[in-house]
């Protein structure tokens, strides 16, 4: 009989943090596609599910997914949502119908589709899936593997080609980094081998740089019409694990990035168990002002509401970061706004939201002014 770890069975304080951020994230995303014109219906896919209750009382994504939907319906259902629900595991897939049989709240809320497939053959399907959906359906897919032999950049890239799907990766960074070290274990060594040769691998000292070296490659593959980032959790010392996230919606992107912050409130990067808090604690002067520095050198020549707007975003901040340095430089002289007519802009007038990416995209031009 195959042993079960125990990480599978109860729910530790980082499998808590990630678990957190996908509420978070739901919570907020699920809110606007369920109120958007453009979206009818939304599909979640859960990977590796699991049975949705950990023996520790410890909720599971499936029921966190389940539990941020009734909150929306509750209040106002405008969209369809369908969950479907995968692990390889029939006995976890049994407790988990169990579980959501006998909360019926749950179990009349939403269309749940249940499945023991295996994780090559599952991925392949919703690829399927999603390449055949109408205009008006949007994708979630939630990877948080046992095991990694068969995860492939190549399935996520299929995904976000479709421009209907948004991916959420969890991968041991450890392991990673040991590969960068050279010594990876075989389960690692294609997924890694797909995003860089291992002779082309920039040299990295600390996982947390190998970690940023790693998201920098996965933007370069992807391109610029994608949006890729991260959020470190620290289970001990020196012990990483990694949430990566995938999509070419710019304002699912943000959200993603709101959800980040509201866990780590301080840097928008990571947690670690030790300590219960943002494994950046204390160093948000530092990320600022090194954002503020790139902002500074990007806006040496004039850039657009909308450019000003995705620089923000691909670097892993939000607006209201950029708004606040941006009113700095404006009360102190240093910033020119001017509107699409050549007029100067009023104060702290920079447009820099979804609105106004997509609506009125060249609605000033910002430039920082050397003195």
């Amino acid at each position: 009989m195959k042993q079960i770890k125990d990480a599978q069975k109860n729910m530790y304080p980082h499998s808590e943090v990630k678990v957190r951020l996908l509420r978070e994230y739901l919570g907020i995303y699920l809110r606007i596609l369920n109120h958007s014109s453009y979206v009818s219906n939304v599909h979640l896919y859960d990977v590796f599910c699991g049975p949705g209750l950990y023996e520790n009382a410890g909720l599971g994504s499936p029921l966190v997914m389940l539990d941020e939907i009734s909150k929306i319906i509750k209040k106002d259902r405008n969209a369809n949502f369908f969950c479907y629900f995968n692990d390889s595991d029939t006995c976890k897939i049994d407790k988990l119908k169990k579980i959501i049989k006998d909360q019926r709240n749950l179990a009349e809320i939403v269309d749940v589709t249940f499945s023991c497939v295996d994780y090559k053959d599952y991925i392949l399907s919703i690829i399927k899936d999603v390449k055949s959906f109408k205009p008006k359906e949007k994708a979630f897919i939630f990877i948080d593997p046992y095991h990694y032999k068969d995860i492939r950049l190549s399935n996520i890239e299929s995904l976000l080609h479709t421009k209907k799907a948004e991916v959420l990766l969890f991968l041991p960074i450890q392991f990673m980094f040991r590969f960068h070290k050279g010594g990876t274990p075989e389960c690692l060594k294609e997924i890694i081998e797909e995003i860089m040769p291992e002779n082309e691998w920039p040299v990295s000292s600390t996982s947390i740089e190998f970690i940023g070296k790693l998201k920098e490659r996965l933007k370069d593959q992807l391109g610029d019409d994608y949006y890729v980032d991260t959020f470190i959790i620290e289970r001990e010392k020196g012990q990483y694990f990694c949430l990566f996230f995938f999509t070419s919606s710019i304002y699912g992107f943000e959200k993603m990035l709101e959800a980040k912050w509201k866990v780590d409130e301080g840097q928008g990067r990571g947690w670690r168990y030790q300590r219960t808090e943002s494994l950046f604690s204390g160093q948000k002067p530092h990320v600022l002002f090194d954002f503020k520095e790139k902002l500074k050198d990007y806006l040496l020549s004039p850039k657009t509401n909308k450019k000003v707007y995705e620089f923000t975003l691909h670097r892993g901040h939000l607006p209201k970061h950029a708004n606040e340095i941006l009113v700095d430089w404006q009360g102190s002289g240093f910033l020119s706004v001017l509107l699409d007519n050549g007029e100067i802009a009023r104060k702290k007038s920079f447009y820099l939201n979804y609105d106004a990416w997509r609506k009125s995209p060249e609605k000033v031009v910002i430039e920082f002014l050397k003195k």
